[in-house]
């Protein structure tokens, strides 16, 4: 037995070793002249693997093109452009630029799929411009315009919610403390909700982040912290990008941070496949006249007349979850956070703002403040 599990690990160590040989020397002799970041970034991934890992890759390829230029080599088929004249030839329609992969070319895009490949994930040109049609009557002016009142309705429950913490202040305090990122979550994830989902979680109402998910259509009913699933996602999948094949391992993997992170990403892909099941089946029993980015994206049609089907459904109504949520907050926030630190540029943008908006109850619609400066 043990001659036996030698030689497989030999033969196993064999194949690792032709295949990074192999596709140094056959698929990426072209870069050769394109300076590293390090040496091991021109032979392995897994050197841009443990930059991710440890959170400084954005700093190491910045550090990279520093002293090497416009172009550095971070993987053994990976440039990293830092030159904005590249951005069109590169994302440019026609260019010739796909999301590709072969033997030695993972796809990064292959770490984020969940329950089918979406908008964002898919590396087909011919399935993307089909996708792309059906969605695209979805975020018109129009439609944009009708769903504002969903927007409305999760910042009015901000305001209540915040207006209790400033009541519950001390008598002698002039001030009622409190962080504002988690509410700026709960605001980004409702108003999500209620647009890609036809309701909100109610994080706002419920003051924390706890919803339910499904791990299939019909599953059992389970739940999960939301904010901090996404938070660990995002973290994780970074890092499986750089080697998307060890996701399909993921809860295997020795590192922790790893396997969470992939176990996290299944959870929020259950958001979108309870909610999104939840919303077909009252729909075929009662109709709806509601109007939101799901009712958009059931409506659309490809050029041949055909809808999306429930899998492709679930996957961008998912891809509008992650897209809208923890971006929007964090920039809330920062915005915020510069605002309070800079009292005149708070003044200015008050004494604009009263210009247009007379009474503390008017809603703020974008008809309203359009034309602002």
């Amino acid at each position: 037995m043990f001659p036996l599990v030698m030689i497989a690990s030999l033969v196993a160590l064999g194949l690792l070793v032709v295949y990074y040989v192999g596709g140094y020397l056959f698929q990426n002799r072209s870069l050769s002249d394109i300076p590293a970041a390090s040496p091991w970034a021109a032979l392995t991934r897994f050197w841009l693997v443990r930059e991710a890992r440890f959170g400084r890759r954005y700093l190491t390829v910045d550090d990279a093109h520093k002293t090497h230029g416009d172009f550095v080599r971070i993987q053994p088929n990976h440039v990293s452009i830092a030159n904005v004249n590249a951005i069109n030839a590169i994302y440019g329609h026609g260019n010739g630029f796909l999301k590709r992969q072969d033997l030695y070319i993972p796809d990064f895009y292959d770490a984020f799929v969940a329950v089918s490949r979406g908008l964002f994930s898919t590396r087909s040109r011919a399935d993307h411009t089909r996708k792309r049609k059906i969605v695209a009557h979805t975020f018109s002016a129009k439609s944009v315009m009708q769903f504002e009142q969903y927007m409305h309705q999760n910042l009015n429950e901000l305001l209540r919610q915040w207006d209790l913490i400033c009541q519950k202040a001390p008598a002698n305090s002039k001030f009622a403390r409190f962080d504002c990122l988690p509410w700026f979550a709960y605001l980004t994830f409702d108003t999500i909700g209620d647009l890609a989902f036809g309701s909100p979680f109610g994080m706002l109402k419920n003051g924390q982040d706890t919803i339910e998910y499904m791990d299939y259509p019909g599953g059992p009913s389970k739940y999960m912290h939301a904010v901090d699933a996404l938070s660990r996602r995002g973290e994780a999948f970074a890092v499986l990008g750089c080697l998307p094949f060890l996701k399909k391992i993921g809860h295997l993997l020795p590192d922790s941070f790893l396997r969470n992170g992939v176990r996290s990403g299944s959870q929020v892909a259950g958001i979108a496949i309870a909610r999104v099941g939840e919303r077909l089946a009252s729909t075929a029993t009662k109709g709806t006249e509601r109007v939101d980015i799901l009712t958009r994206l059931m409506e659309g049609k490809d050029v041949k007349g055909q809808p999306l089907g429930r899998e492709e459904l679930t996957a961008e109504a998912l891809t509008q979850l992650i897209a809208g949520s923890d971006t929007t907050s964090n920039t809330l926030t920062g915005i915020f956070y510069w605002l309070l630190k800079s009292p005149g540029v708070l003044a200015k943008l008050q004494a604009e703002v009263d210009t247009v908006i007379l009474s503390p109850t008017d809603e703020v619609a974008f008809q309203t403040v359009k034309n602002l400066p």
